[in-house]
């Protein structure tokens, strides 16, 4: 197998200005405010995928789906989570996830106009309002909380109170219950008929809240959000981060997705590595973070590369072609590894 030095010089070539700038900045340590680094973010911007994201926007940086609004609702697009993957919420969510421009105007609008219509005072948090079949109904979804304060704070939105309040009702009512329980119906719970509250805690909404305290400032950290932060990665652990918590020869699966599938660009779930590198980023290290890491080295081939398993569908711009080999997966494979303080390029 060839050494990480030479993936490396892969991941820089010019044909994919995003996964280059990352490289560099990620894995090389380059500076941002570097001219190098500076160049390189300015050519991903107009490039695919950004360029295709920012460029489905209005021209007043929202966006707006006829078909949507008559299915879901005017309030629900606004909100941004449906059409599904193609919504601003996912626009956001997406732009974070390649290390988007901040800076940049259109992204600046896009955020505020999800805090103003994705944020539901009334909760604290964000709401998807839904009015299919001409009746009204909220959804409370702890992974799109947990997206949603992921991404704005990676953009430069964590100083708004939204997402402070946002992670907070997250701390408070996120639940780790694993199967054992009978499901309340007491506010935000619904009892066995709501799907992210119900019987068993959804492992999604728990990667996912995980996932946003690696980028909260440090002003969020209160004893309730350190205690949430134990049980959410005591979860993960027990579920020994990919496998069933009952059954650790048994992958998790909730609605066919699996971790174990590289993914790009992560939706709801995340993948292995994004999971794996979560954990170690908030500190996680033993057994269970080492047997993952394996699985995920097991998948790369001869080239030292990873390929994309598993890509959604109805997306403004794909990060990749599924099955064939990625650099962008590749890139968050060797960040992983990074992480784990096991990146050579030697």
């Amino acid at each position: 197998m060839v050494g990480d030095r030479q993936v490396v010089d892969w991941l820089l070539e010019r044909d994919q200005p995003w996964v280059r700038y990352n490289t560099l900045v990620d894995l090389l340590g380059v500076k941002r405010e570097s001219e190098e680094a500076r160049g390189a973010l300015a050519e991903a911007m107009t490039t695919p995928p950004a360029s295709k994201i920012l460029g489905s926007l209005d021209p007043n940086g929202g966006f707006t789906d006829k078909a949507a609004a008559r299915k879901w609702g005017e309030v629900a697009v606004r909100g941004g989570y449906v059409p599904k993957y193609r919504g601003a919420a996912w626009k956001l969510i997406f732009l974070s996830e390649i290390g988007a421009d901040p800076c940049d105007a259109r992204l600046r609008i896009l955020g505020e106009k999800i805090l103003a219509n994705a944020f539901d005072p009334s909760f604290g948090t964000f709401n998807i309002h839904l009015e299919a079949g001409g009746r009204g109904d909220y959804a409370l979804i702890p992974c799109f909380m947990g997206n949603m304060v992921w991404a704005l704070c990676r953009l430069g939105f964590a100083d708004r109170p939204e997402v402070r309040s946002a992670f907070d009702w997250l701390v408070r009512y996120q639940r780790f219950d694993d199967g054992d329980w009978k499901p309340p119906t007491s506010f935000p719970y619904k009892g066995s008929r709501e799907r992210c509250w119900g019987k068993h805690t959804c492992y999604w909404g728990v990667t996912s809240i995980l996932r946003a305290m690696t980028v909260v400032p440090g002003g969020f950290w209160t004893p309730e959000s350190v205690e949430a932060k134990s049980k959410t990665m005591d979860f993960v652990l027990a579920h020994r981060l990919l496998w069933s918590s009952h059954d650790h020869t048994r992958p998790i699966t909730v609605k066919n997705t699996r971790p174990q599938r590289l993914t790009a660009p992560l939706t709801y779930y995340q993948d292995a590595i994004e999971i794996i590198s979560t954990m170690l980023t908030l500190g996680a290290r033993g057994e269970e973070v080492n047997e993952a890491i394996e699985f995920v080295l097991a998948k790369r081939n001869g080239e030292g590369r990873w390929m994309l398993d598993n890509a959604p569908d109805q997306l403004d711009a794909p990060f990749g072609t599924k099955g064939g080999e990625s650099k962008w997966i590749t890139f968050r494979a060797l960040r992983m590894l990074k992480f784990a303080g096991r990146f050579k390029l030697e």
